[in-house]
C-alpha cells in the first residue's frame, strides 16, 4: 500500500521545468523524490559522472537549437562533446 497519499502541485515557467528535469536526471531520482528530498533538507547527491551530465546537457542544447545554429555551429558543439566524453 502506497503511504504517500497526499498530493502538492507547484507551477513553474518551462525553463524552470527544463532545469528540474536535468536535475533529477543528474541525481537519478524522479521529479516527486527529488523535490521531496529538497523540501525535505536531505542530501540530493549526482548519480552519474560529471562529463556525461554536461554532455547530456550540451546534447540537449543542441537538439532544442537543431533549427537555429549552422553547420559549423553543430561540428563546434560536438567536438566540445566528444572532448568532454575523452
Amino acid at each position: 500500500m502506497r503511504s504517500k497519499t497526499q498530493g502538492i502541485n507547484v507551477r513553474v515557467t518551462p525553463a524552470e521545468k527544463e532545469k528540474l528535469s536535468e536535475s533529477t536526471f543528474y541525481c537519478g531520482l524522479s521529479l516527486s523524490e527529488y523535490l521531496r528530498r529538497l523540501g525535505l533538507g536531505k542530501n540530493v547527491r549526482a548519480a552519474t559522472d560529471e562529463k556525461i551530465y554536461k554532455s547530456f546537457r550540451l546534447i540537449r542544447h543542441l537538439k532544442k537549437d537543431l533549427e537555429a545554429p549552422e553547420k559549423s555551429e553543430i561540428l563546434h558543439r560536438l567536438c566540445t562533446i566528444e572532448e568532454l566524453l575523452k
